[in-house]
């Protein structure tokens, strides 16, 4: 299931420490495909700028790995379906309300991941996410 075990404690701490990554890893997506759109539009090449960011401290392994392998690429074959990162998003969000802790950033994200469920298909690659938010940067002027 993955290439690196690490122990993070007793029964069930496995799984929420699976929806917090899956929780960054979805905002990561959003947040990365934001900030290329916009220095897209700035005019800035979108790998020029994934390399801007990975070498500050807003890098990730969404803008290290996921944005060359699969979004710039247009590859799209992760083997991670849209469909499940909203469930594991629904899951980390169900979970924060039965702790009892509000997040509204994990309401937001999961909100994002469920505006459209039809851009990305539950079916396609979750890294499809990013293709409607890295459109609005290539958009001609009298398109916005």
């Amino acid at each position: 299931m993955s290439a690196k075990r690490t122990h993070v404690g007793g029964p069930g701490s496995g799984h929420v420490v699976k929806l917090a990554n899956n929780y960054l890893c979805a905002a990561h997506l959003l947040t990365t495909a934001e900030a290329v759109a916009m220095a897209a539009k700035a005019g800035v090449d979108p790998v020029a700028c994934l390399a801007g960011i990975n070498s500050g401290s807003g890098r990730s392994a969404i803008s290290e790995v996921n944005f060359p392998e699969w979004v710039l690429s247009e590859r799209f074959d992760s083997g991670f379906t849209s469909g499940l990162m909203r469930k594991d998003l629904r899951l980390a969000r169900d979970a924060a309300e039965q702790l009892n802790i509000p997040l509204p950033l994990l309401q937001a994200v999961v909100d994002a991941w469920h505006a459209n469920p039809e851009q990305p298909a539950d079916s396609d690659d979750f890294n499809h996410i990013t293709t409607p938010i890295l459109a609005r940067g290539s958009q001609a002027e009298g398109n916005q």
